[in-house]
């Protein structure tokens, strides 16, 4: 390329990063609005049917309503992570559910927990207070899982990610730069070492220096190991394999479209379920529950978050470990376009 051009190709990278990073950060999270929120009512079907139709006239889509035949079996699909709140209509004279129904007598019961963030909280309230409203029903609301005064807007989680997927990445380019012709199993040695030291450092700040994360300090530190072996790993394997513009690429996967495709501090079920879908399989997203359900749920569903993590540390192994002539049929083929040029 001649060097007049360059600068112009500087500008024209550069855009791109910034298009990427607008785009993805602001498409996701401009427009706030729920989306097949799961809720468990205690209630028969049908009256869950009225309750949905009801509800759907005012937010098409916004509730996803499931039935329940009793309020224990629905408190357990709550913190099993099976739904995110669960609704209790007061029961009428006649024993029928009062959901959907104006006779209903006294008040319902909306049970959530507020570990899954404020947002998602604020939604339910005001969207339950509204069914009392039209069904002449007084709502209380009943916490099971609160926010602790350490983390009591709900984003520990979310930023203990990001201040672990970024150190995973500068992990992989360091062990590049001071270890070039270490072989494959040295350098994914190395990778697992570099990873328990930086999980073990991020889950210290975070359970105990900060006390934003308390609870479970050593399912943390795991967890945040296998964060970075699975982020350090793919991006040294992309490195190695294809050079930096592969790394640019994952850094790009993992950071601007990974984030806000995990729905960050507001939720996947308030962004658009397109993107939340492809965050369901990206590092960060699986991470954040993965985290979020160890710390305040006992460790339940993290069976999911934790298989997305593995395949990605198998990835990147796969990639650490591509022999030598591939890699450089790659390099070859990457650097004839530059000189031809």
């Amino acid at each position: 390329m001649h060097e007049r051009g360059k600068p112009v190709a500087v500008m024209v990278v550069v855009s791109l990063i910034g298009l990427i990073f607008a785009g993805s950060f602001l498409g996701a999270l401009h427009q706030l609005e729920p989306h097949e929120v799961p809720v468990a009512v205690v209630a028969p079907r049908n009256a869950v049917d009225r309750l949905g139709t009801m509800m759907d006239a005012k937010a098409d889509g916004a509730f996803d309503l499931k039935a329940y035949g009793d309020e224990k079996k629905a408190r357990d699909a709550l913190l099993e992570r099976d739904v995110d709140a669960v609704f209790v209509p007061r029961q009428s004279a006649s024993g029928q559910s009062g959901a959907g129904q104006g006779a209903a007598q006294g008040g319902a019961k909306l049970i959530l927990a507020g570990a899954n963030g404020k947002i998602e909280q604020a939604a339910l309230t005001t969207a339950f207070h509204g069914v009392g409203q039209a069904t002449g029903q007084q709502v209380a609301v009943e916490d099971v899982r609160p926010l602790p005064a350490d983390d009591n807007n709900g984003v520990s989680a979310i930023f203990f990610v990001i201040t672990t997927v970024i150190p995973a990445v500068i992990l992989a380019v360091m062990l590049a730069v001071v270890a070039p012709k270490a072989g494959a199993g040295q350098r994914t040695a190395l990778l697992a070492a570099g990873s328990l030291a930086v999980g073990g450092v991020n889950a210290w700040v975070a359970a105990g220096l900060t006390g934003a994360l308390t609870g479970a300090p050593l399912e943390l530190w795991g967890l945040a190991a296998l964060l970075v072996f699975a982020v350090g790993s793919f991006a040294a394997g992309a490195l190695r394999v294809a050079g930096p513009p592969a790394l640019a690429l994952a850094v790009l996967l993992f950071i601007p479209i990974g984030v806000p495709a995990s729905g960050g501090p507001i939720g996947p079920q308030f962004i658009p379920q397109w993107f939340a879908a492809i965050g369901d399989w990206l590092p960060v997203a699986a991470a954040i529950d993965a985290v979020r359900n160890t710390v305040y749920f006992d460790g339940n569903a993290t069976g999911g978050p934790l298989l997305v993590l593995a395949l990605w540390a198998v990835a990147g192994i796969a990639l650490v470990l591509v022999p030598k002539k591939a890699r450089r049929r790659n390099h070859a083929a990457a650097t004839e376009p530059a000189a031809s040029s």
